[in-house]
């Protein structure tokens, strides 16, 4: 992404599209920020061990400057990598310079937070972020949309948190970190997707602390050795926890829940589902209340984030995968910003039919978030 895009690019397609942006990385600068959330115990605690050495990633030497944009990294983003320093310079750099209508907030420390051993400590922290972001982001720009974050590993914990906030009108979802001791669709989580129905809430997924803390490598055959490899690892652990989705019924026990999986591109999720379907017409017998096509469920509930976009070497091939997915009903465009390899909306999908290019953009997004927009999006 540019990030002198000139007012007059911005402009343009602000007028022809509505966009809401389904991956916006936010976070503090400094841990000192979340102490006035905290009790003094884990303040202190914060201020002394962080995340107890689960900060330190080996796979973190991943391009960009400090994982970013390169020109974003001049107003600083603090001790935090590959987050966005703060709302009013993420408002600058991406809503305003993009023409974009909502940005979904999806950092923070959920990832981090659910691979820790002391479950109460994880879920103070993501209660201290959601209080911080509420405070530093929400109320900074009505253009602002929030995941919550929840210790995934805390269930009980983790759907009191979203009965507190759920409500709030900037609520939109949940984050769920893809690195987990079980996968997502077992009956340890359904108090949280139970708490996101009472509220209608999103899960969104999102990749992060595979192999970290109490979670399992992030491949079955161990650890790789270089961050291009985690790249590649990524769609594997989705795969797993879409399975685990549909083939332990959630979709049937919460039949208006909806799954967005964001920053694991979506072409790997093709030939899952030509799989799934086949799989279970054979073996339907061993999961009787699985009573539709895995793919029905998929389309029905599951949303995938454009980014990062696949671009295989024939440019028509992308609108093969495009039509096999259905992604006038299952893609969201997502940024993925400030990260290196950020996706612009410029050129996103740029060659494809503007009604297609509407869905993907915006109404998938709001139907599946129960979004709003703000006057300002509605009068244009």
């Amino acid at each position: 992404m540019e990030e002198k895009m000139n007012s007059a690019q911005g402009k343009g397609l602000r007028k022809k599209l509505t966009i809401v942006d389904t991956d916006v990385h936010h976070c503090y600068r400094e841990k000192s920020e979340l102490f006035p959330y905290l009790t003094k115990f884990n303040a202190e605690r914060f201020a002394d061990w962080g995340f107890g050495g689960l900060e330190s990633d080996p796979y973190a030497s991943s391009g960009g400057v400090l994982g970013i944009r390169g020109d974003f990294e001049a107003e600083g983003s603090g001790e935090i990598k590959g987050s966005n320093g703060n709302a009013q310079s993420c408002s600058k750099r991406l809503l305003d310079a993009y023409g974009i209508d909502l940005g979904i907030l999806t950092g923070g420390p959920a990832q981090t937070a659910s691979a820790l051993a002391d479950v109460d400590y994880g879920s103070a922290l993501c209660r201290a972020f959601n209080d911080y972001s509420m405070e530093h982001w929400i109320a900074k720009d009505p253009r602002f949309r929030l995941n919550l974050a929840i210790n995934s590993q805390d269930p009980l914990g983790a759907a009191a948190e979203i009965d507190r906030l759920g409500s709030h009108p900037a609520v939109c979802g949940i984050m769920l970190s893809c690195g987990a001791p079980r996968p997502f669709g077992q009956r340890f989580y359904h108090p949280i997707y139970e708490a996101c129905a009472r509220h209608g809430l999103a899960v969104t997924m999102h990749f992060g602390s595979e192999g970290s803390g109490i979670n399992p490598p992030p491949s079955p055959a161990g650890w790789p050795s270089y961050y291009i490899e985690m790249r590649l690892l990524r769609p594997p652990s989705y795969a797993v926890h879409l399975a685990s989705f549909i083939f332990e019924g959630v979709f049937e026990k919460f039949p208006t829940l909806k799954v967005a999986m964001v920053e694991s591109g979506f072409a790997w999720a093709v030939p899952l589902m030509w799989k799934m379907d086949l799989d279970w017409k054979g073996l339907r017998r061993l999961t009787p209340w699985v009573k539709r096509l895995p793919s029905e469920y998929l389309m029905d509930h599951v949303r995938f984030g454009t980014q990062p976009l696949d671009e295989p070497a024939d440019p028509e091939a992308i609108k093969h995968i495009i039509n096999w997915i259905d992604g006038s009903r299952t893609l969201m465009f997502a940024s993925d910003f400030p990260h290196w390899d950020a996706d612009d909306p410029m050129m996103t999908l740029s060659d494809q039919p503007e009604d297609l290019r509407r869905r993907i953009f915006a109404e998938n997004a709001i139907e599946t978030y129960k979004l709003s927009l703000p006057a300002i999006s509605q009068a244009a």
